[in-house]
């Protein structure tokens, strides 16, 4: 072997030079003689001293091929595995949804919905499935298994292309919900109150806790279960006409700043204690907040003696009236969509078809020419 033709030096355009080393039909370059054991680094030189002391990198290549040293082949790097299976891809999915910052309700919905699927799968022997195989006939023929209403099977519909969603876009599939249409349900509008003042009047009589919550729902247009819930004085202003909201504690994931109005500031301050601030709730008046069901038993209950109350109108009614005068007295989407904080404007335009808002009126209609 002619070791002269098997190595030889090499430059650089930036000046820098190395030893090309050609064997078993591969060619590396080498700036250092580390890979086989030799502290001879021509590169920290300038001028004819780095020649030097590349011809010396080169000769000690010569000499470790003859001793039977051999380059290692390149390593390629491995790809981490791509995981096909539906199921594993569904309970890894899930397990990741519930680790998130999701409300207690999404969580229970996407752990009832997944299963369901899941048992699905399992009887009809797809536990092998990969995801390119889950086609829209194996999606639609599930959801026509289920005998409930067309608004659930939009739900499911919703939850599982949201666990899958990920998984397809990684692998460049096409998604199997996309194509799958189902009836559209007929929208329920939410029944507003003819006369808030006398029902809020009803509801204080009953609770003053509940009628504080009703009427942050009204007047702050705050969500009950949680937002309202969950509010500390510290999310409170000085003198109580603002609240401050991170997207960690709202439903729209964005920082909500929401204006108090004087009559809701009236009873906050009659609500809080001189001793009461910061991280203190403004129900229990301790760092902790009452648990999720605390305002959906309590309104059950006063929904039972009332004698105001008419079917469909609920605590979000009080919210639903807050927003349907805003809109009405600003006619503004953006200022509907900051104080309701929803993440864009396509969800307060959804929101509305569910609510009686008169939108138009006779003027706002074409004139013949």
């Amino acid at each position: 072997m002619l070791f002269n033709q098997v190595v030889s030096i090499g430059k650089k355009t930036d000046g820098r030079v190395y030893v090309s080393v050609s064997l078993n039909g591969r060619r590396q370059r080498f700036s250092s003689g580390e890979v086989i054991g030799q502290d001879i680094q021509p590169n920290r030189f300038s001028g004819s001293r780095r020649f030097d002391e590349a011809r010396a990198l080169e000769a000690a290549f010569i000499l470790a091929i003859r001793q039977g040293w051999a380059p290692e082949p390149p390593s390629k790097e491995v790809k981490p595995k791509r995981e096909k299976n539906v199921i594993v891809i569904l309970r890894a999915s899930v397990k990741q949804k519930l680790s998130s910052d999701y409300s207690r309700h999404y969580k229970n919905d996407i752990v009832y919905i997944t299963k369901q699927f899941e048992e699905y799968l399992i009887q009809k022997n797809y536990t092998e499935l990969d995801i390119e195989n889950l086609t829209t006939t194996v999606v639609r023929d599930y959801l026509d298994s289920k005998t409930v209403s067309a608004r659930s099977k939009r739900n499911i519909k919703a939850y599982l292309s949201t666990v899958f969603a990920s998984s397809i876009e990684d692998l460049g599939l096409k998604s199997p919900f996309k194509d799958i249409r189902l009836p559209r349900t007929t929208e329920v509008l939410h029944k507003p109150f003819t006369d808030v003042q006398a029902v809020l009047e009803e509801i204080y009589k009953y609770d003053q806790r509940l009628h504080l919550c009703c009427l942050l729902a009204y007047g702050c247009l705050l969500r009950p279960h949680r937002e309202i819930r969950e509010l500390t004085w510290g999310d409170f202003n000085e003198d109580l006409t603002m609240i401050s909201l991170s997207g960690k504690r709202n439903k729209g994931k964005c920082n909500r700043i929401v204006p108090v109005a004087a009559y809701v500031r009236e009873r906050l301050v009659d609500f809080r204690n001189d001793s009461e601030s910061g991280n203190v709730n403004i129900f229990t008046g301790t760092p902790n907040a009452y648990n999720v069901d605390f305002f959906k038993t309590l309104w059950g209950r006063y929904k039972k003696c009332s004698t105001l109350l008419k079917p469909n109108q609920t605590m979000y009614s009080f919210r639903h009236g807050g927003a349907m005068k805003v809109f009405e007295q600003t006619g503004s989407l953006v200022k509907l969509q900051q104080v309701m904080g929803h993440s864009s404007l396509q969800v307060s335009l959804t929101y509305l078809r569910g609510l009686d808002v008169k939108q138009l009126d006779v003027s706002d209609m074409p004139i013949f020419p």
